[in-house]
């Protein structure tokens, strides 16, 4: 069940760039246009988050924490996909132009 304290826990979850975690989830997902369905989430968020069917009867949900629990988490304002209890939560983040955070600028 995904629940707040399952995003906090830091040892449940898998930080990554689009680059370092789309191959490998589409294909562990069997869902070749998973990078697609980020980016199109990405743009047009909805709060309840989106449940994805991939092949071999898998299914993962896209949402992003700080919409979905309406609380400000760690790395909470991006895409995360939540494969199950069993799985590790992904956090799916774009890295900062020029490496500046755009708080800090």
């Amino acid at each position: 069940m995904l629940t707040v304290n399952r995003i906090k826990d830091e040892d449940r979850v898998v930080y990554g760039t689009d680059e370092e975690l789309i191959p490998m989830l589409s294909k562990y997902l069997s869902m070749p246009e998973l990078g697609r369905k980020i980016r199109e989430f990405r743009e047009n968020p909805v709060k309840e988050g989106v449940t994805l069917r991939g092949g071999r009867r898998t299914s993962a949900v896209l949402f992003i924490p700080d919409m979905y629990f309406e609380d400000d988490l760690v790395m909470g304002g991006n895409v995360w996909l939540y494969l199950g209890d069993m799985q590790p939560a992904y956090c799916i983040y774009r890295p900062w132009e020029g490496g500046v955070d755009p708080d800090e600028a």
